[in-house]
């Protein structure tokens, strides 16, 4: 029998915000879940997390995950990750974010840990290549010597394969390989999806009814000949392909600014975008009220007119404003965005880079065969 692979589970902090309360709790429900299917396969073992909230610690520890605790002296994923190999001197890892696989099934699981035994060492495979999110990696020790390279999890892929010489095999993309529950909208996405785990279900029982309301709608056009989605942001040619291959529908596909964070651009303030011109020209109310004439729903990663705009508001603002709670947003215009999207007559469901990829694959896999 092939040898056991011990898995990393890395949870980041609650904010102080309700809509970063929100998220956290949802965040807390996929790394329970995730725990448990962890410690149900024979290919994984130990378990170990790092929960940097102390309730959501206790309860993975409850779960049988084993608590890994760094040094207090700042966080830096890569100097983090160094730390935790040297610390447990484990060279074969399963590293997941704790709300990077809320979808992941055991069959997936066991896929991914044969894909690497099947590879030449060094080797890893990977959810997503060029963003990724968790990760089965085989002489992990060797990333000690990359910590510096690692500022977060997202480039694991393209450090391995690039700059240590590993075989990095990325998994074909869908829900359970895409889905990344970044922002209030990625939760939302998740609903109805036959996958989904006992604890995450019941946290979108408790999701508001107005906005899983408004991801039925959006649902429902997707299931209707003739309708018309519009994705806005950085999206890709394959989710197209996907939306449009599960039914007779048009699809408005605005990309833009894809790479803006990785490639430093919105860090250097050269963000443009021709939807944030329009925006800016007209007005939200009257920007939205053009768009709604144009389409029976939208998908809006909004983060890049906000990046147009100079820079994202607060973590805060972000999530209150793709949760429609437009009274918490302090930022004036995304506060009278957010308005003019809750009062718009078709459903418009804002977020992050999930909203318009990772995340919509769950949306789509709901809709049933092509």
């Amino acid at each position: 029998m092939s040898e056991t692979i011990p898995a990393l589970i890395m949870t980041p902090p609650a904010g102080p915000s309700p809509g970063e309360a929100w998220a956290a709790r949802g965040r807390a429900a996929a790394a329970c879940d995730l725990t448990r299917l962890l410690l149900s396969c024979d290919r994984i073992g130990p378990v170990y997390i790092l929960a940097a909230d102390p309730d959501d610690r206790q309860a993975l520890v409850s779960l049988g995950a084993v608590a890994y605790e760094p040094p207090s002296n700042g966080f830096h994923f890569g100097r983090v990750l160094a730390g935790f190999l040297e610390w447990s001197g484990v060279d074969r890892l399963a590293y997941f974010g704790g709300a990077a696989a809320p979808l992941l099934t055991e069959p997936l699981l066991r896929e991914a840990a044969a894909r690497l035994d099947d590879l030449h060492t060094p080797a890893a495979v990977v959810n997503n290549y060029h963003s990724t999110d968790w990760a089965l990696i085989g002489e992990a020790q060797r990333m000690t010597a990359l910590a510096e390279a690692l500022p977060n999890d997202n480039p694991i892929g393209w450090v391995l394969g690039q700059d240590a010489g590993y075989a990095v095999e990325a998994l074909p993309a869908n829900a359970a390989t895409r889905a990344d529950l970044d922002t209030p909208a990625d939760f939302l996405l998740l609903s109805g999806h036959p996958d989904v785990g006992v604890e995450m279900s019941a946290f979108l029982r408790e999701a508001p009814a107005d906005l899983l309301g408004m991801v039925e709608s959006i649902r429902q056009v997707l299931r209707t000949p003739a309708s018309t989605v519009t994705i806005i942001g950085r999206s890709s040619s394959h989710l197209w392909q996907s939306l449009e291959r599960r039914g007779q529908i048009w699809v408005r596909l605005w990309v833009e600014e894809r790479g803006m964070v990785a490639s430093g651009r919105m860090a250097r303030g050269q963000v443009r975008s021709m939807v944030g011109e329009m925006l800016d020209s007209w007005g939200a109310h009257e920007f939205i009220r053009r768009l709604a004439t144009m389409t029976d729903a939208v998908l809006w990663d909004t983060r890049v007119w906000m990046a147009h705009r100079g820079g994202w508001p607060p973590v805060g603002d972000r999530f209150a404003a793709d949760l429609g709670w437009a009274e918490q947003v302090g930022d004036p215009a995304l506060r009278e965005l957010t308005a003019a999207i809750r009062s718009a007559p078709v459903p418009i469901l804002t977020g992050g880079h999930g909203v318009v990829s990772g995340s919509v694959y769950a949306l789509v896999e709901t809709l049933g065969s092509p």
